[in-house]
This record gives structure tokens, sequence and C-alpha cells, in this order.
């Protein structure tokens, strides 16, 4: 009996050992293929993360936030064009516009990361971002002359303010697209510098944001307060020296806040370069031959309304380009007899600055594009050459309609580009003289993203392309100023005589093109 029971505990014992030797390959086998899954994951996660970085290294490069050197982009036949950018200096060296770049950035990381910290103490709600973003000539690669003159946004947001927009009416009662009020939903909960600095307006039981006091008495009043600490500093580095004299000053625009570095030294640029280092150091931020330069930086505060995502098909690439629109505060500081007066005060503006950094960037894989913002350049140095006379072109054309017009003509010319193309810059000068005549006879020039019925051509769904109303780029000028403005365009044709083709050498439907268009609107 007592054998018997003794059997079987030994059996029961053997049973569990083999069971438990069972679980214990079993165990193993599964650890194995968890193993060998945990592998198959890295090396697929690995490989995602590559093409993504693949894709997203391919796209910096056209997209990268850096400034462009300015394009300089010549076809077989533009050998006169060339040797005339040579000879007028219309360019200019890669280490002055390497120096320029490389103090901007410095100057603006101090600027904006005090700027952030005293926002926070003064102005509590009012959050500064930390990236700034570039935008303007120097950005698009259409500077000329001198790398002297950036711009850049600086983006904020406003915490726990609820707002709505509303549009803007001229005085005959029409919208003015891309103009808009901000009506505050909240303000009962704002904090107390809102009312201190005089920021709400009421306007028929609705209250809005005053941009012109939003700008002087927050935006330049921190801008003043890092100014008077850096030129502390500034005075301190040059006291010992006669012959260096540093200083910022700013001036108020709308939209802008221009920071301008005076500098007075014998080396100009690369003195305060080379010694900009003891200026970081005390923030704890780690070749111009003349004697005075003045370095201009156009700081816009702006507001995020949109951000928008195209596919970067239009580069041929996989993955896609982002795109922000901002509000910029667009207070009126001139008299504008459209605009009524009760809203001078309260205006924004919708930016479409990122939209065009956006098209310009595109087109540094097109080389007909890139004619076409060559020949922008070249008639941007002769607009600049007739605005120092008694010319009376320069009081109706200036840069930024030269930039509009540079737009229309890379989507008439250039889109689709498998069946536009064009040979080089001096036909480009060609077409883009002609839409400057067609504009001045017509005394018109829409504003290239509002009521532009080609705009999904070049940027498909882009929300712009939605909008219906147009606005003229030359309302605010008398029949005589277009009067005087057409017998200078002669002038101004004369200096580029012989960089251009004429009128019956170009195509005549694509010229149409532009001209229906301002017969349409």
């Amino acid at each position: 009996m007592v054998l018997d029971t003794d059997k079987n505990i030994w059996d029961m014992i053997e049973l569990a050992i083999q069971v438990i030797c069972i679980l214990v390959v079993l165990a193993i086998r599964v650890i194995c293929i968890l193993v060998v899954l945990a592998d198959l994951m890295l090396i697929c996660k690995t490989k995602y993360r590559e093409a993504v970085r693949l894709v997203r290294s391919s796209l910096s490069e056209d997209f990268k936030e850096e400034w462009r050197k300015p394009v300089y982009h010549f076809g077989i036949k533009d050998k006169g064009i060339k040797d005339f950018f040579k000879k007028e200096r219309i360019d200019f060296n890669q280490d002055d516009w390497d120096v320029s770049c490389e103090i901007v950035d410095r100057i603006l990381k101090i600027v904006a990361c005090e700027m952030r910290k005293a926002a926070n103490k003064r102005f509590p709600g009012l959050v500064l971002s930390g990236t700034l973003k570039k935008q303007g000539s120097s950005r698009e690669g259409l500077k000329v002359c001198d790398p002297l003159e950036f711009d850049v946004l600086l983006p904020f947001h406003l915490e726990n303010v609820q707002t709505r927009n509303d549009v803007v009416f001229d005085r005959y009662g029409c919208i003015i697209p891309g103009l808009f009020k901000m009506e505050i939903i909240n303000p009962e909960k704002l904090p107390l510098w809102w009312r201190k600095c005089e920021l709400l307006s009421f306007v028929q039981e609705k209250v809005y944001i005053n941009t012109s006091h939003f700008q002087k008495k927050v935006f330049a009043s921190l801008l003043d307060q890092i100014r008077g600490e850096i030129n502390k500093r500034l005075k301190i580095w040059t006291e010992n020296s006669i012959n260096k004299q540093f200083k910022m000053v700013r001036q108020v625009n709308s939209p802008n806040l221009k920071l301008k570095l005076k500098i007075r030294s014998q080396n100009g640029l690369i003195d305060f370069k080379n010694g900009l280092y003891r200026l970081e150091q005390q923030y704890s931020l780690y070749s111009l031959n003349v004697n005075q330069i003045d370095l201009e930086i156009d700081l816009v505060p702006s507001i995020l309304q949109s951000a928008e995502q195209f596919p970067s098909t239009l580069l041929n690439e996989k993955g896609s380009i982002p795109c922000e629109r901002y509000g910029v505060l667009k207070w009126v500081n001139k008299r504008n007899d459209h605009i009524p007066k009760e809203n001078g005060d309260l205006i924004w503006r919708s930016s479409t600055c990122g939209y065009e950094k956006c098209i310009f960037d595109i087109a540094q894989k097109n080389p007909s594009q890139l004619y076409v913002m060559t020949a922008c350049r070249l008639l941007k140095w002769a607009l600049r050459k007739v605005a120092n006379g008694n010319n009376q072109l320069g009081s109706v054309i200036k840069s930024y309609h030269l930039k509009n017009l540079c737009l229309y003509c890379i989507l008439f010319l250039t889109i689709p580009s498998e069946q536009n193309r064009l040979s080089g810059v001096t036909e480009a000068m060609g077409y883009f003289i002609e839409f400057i005549r067609i504009s001045l006879e017509t005394k018109y020039l829409p504003y290239f993203f509002f009521g532009n019925p080609y705009l999904h051509d070049m940027i498909p769904g882009c929300t712009f392309g939605t909008e219906r109303a147009t606005y003229n780029m030359f309302a605010k000028n008398s029949a005589k100023t277009f009067i005087h403005a057409r017998l200078a365009f002669r002038d101004f044709k004369q200096i580029l005589h012989g960089l251009y083709l004429e009128r019956e050498q170009l195509d005549n439907k694509k010229i149409k093109l532009f001209a229906d268009l301002l017969q349409r609107q």
C-alpha cells in the first residue's frame, strides 16, 4: 500500500516536470518569435524614419527658413543682360551677403529672445513665438544692389482670448479683400494691461482690437525696452574706440517695426560682426568697404490665421509643402479715402507672404521661372534708378507692384511647365514690360491672390482661390498721376534698351491672357 502511494507521487512529479519542460520550450519559442518581430519592427521603423528623413531633407532644401541668395540665372541668348548686371553692379558678392545675413540672424536671436521674456512679465497672455518667419526680397531671392534690408514676421498668439473676424467695407459699402477687424468675444476676461494700453475700441456694441495702439503701446514698447538695453552694451563695447560707433534705432510704420543698426567704423559690417560675440555673451547667447552703414530689419508682429499643406507634387516629390497665413497689424497711418476714418485704427491685413515664399521656392527648380525672377531683379534696379530723379513712374509702381507682376508672369508664361517655357531673361523681360504697360494704360493692377480665377493652376486647393473680391493696387493714384507715369515709362524703357524682346517678337496669346484678366475685372 505504501509502495503504491510512493509510486503515484513519483508519477505525479514526473508528469509535472514534463509539463514544466513543455512550458519552458514554448516560452523560449515565444521569446524567439518576439525577438524576431522586434527586429523586423525596428528595421521597418528605421526604414520609415529614413524615408521620412529623406523626404524632409529633400523638401527642406527648397523650403528651409534661410535667407536666399538673389536669383542670378540666364539663358544661352542672355549675354547682353549678364554683362549689364556686372557693369551696373546690380548683383553683390557672396561675402557681403554672408556677413549681412549672419549679423541679422544673430541680432534677431537676441531681440526675439529678450522681447519674449519681457512680454511674459509685462503682458501676461501675450505669447511671442520662439521662431521668426523670414520673408520679403531677401528671403525670396529678389534683392538688388545691396544686402542691407531684411524682413521677418514675429508670430504671436493671445491666450484665452476668443475672437471673430469681421470684414472691412470701403466708403462705398464694398468689401475690401484682405482686410479685417478682430472682434473680441470675451472682453470681460482680459487682463488689466489691455485697458491700460487702450487696446479696446467699442463700435456699435462690439469690442475690437485697436491695432494702432497694439503696435505702438505693446510691441514698440517691448522693442524700446530691449533696444535701450542693447544700446547701453554697444556704448560700453565702443567707449574706448575713437573710430567705432554702433547704435540701434527704431521706427514704427504700419505694419512693421523698423530696426536700424547704425554702424560707423573703418571696416563697416566686418567690425560689427567680429565683435558681436561680446553682445551675445552678455545675453547668454552663444566686406562692405564703407565707413557708414545702416542695416535695416523690418520686424512685423503677426497672428496665425490658418495653416495649409500643399502636395509637393508641385516639385515632383513626395510629402507636403507647409504654407501659413498670418494677420498683421495694418492700421491706417496715412490718409486713405477708401477706408472710413472710424475703422482706421482697427485694421488687420491678411498677409500672403507665406504663399509668395512657397511660389518662389518652387521656382528654384524651374529655369523659366528663374528667368522671370532675374528679370524682376533687373526691373527693380531700373525702378530704383529712375526714382532717384524726377521720374513719376516711381510714384505709381513700387517694388511690391513689380513682385505682384512677377507672380503673373510666372502664372501666364511658365504654367503648366510642360507647354510653357521661356528661352531666357531677355524674353521674360519683354513680357514683363508689356504687363507693366498694360497695367498703366488700364490704371488697373489686381492683387495677385484676391479674386484670381487662375490661382488654382499655380497652387491647387489654395484658400485664396475661393475669394471673389478683387483689389486694385493702383486705386489710390489719381488720373493726373497716371498721365505722368505713362510718360515716364518711356524713359524707363530707354534705360533697358536692347535688354528685352519687342512686342512683335512675343507670343500675343500669352499677353492676351493678362490683358483679358484686367478687362474681366
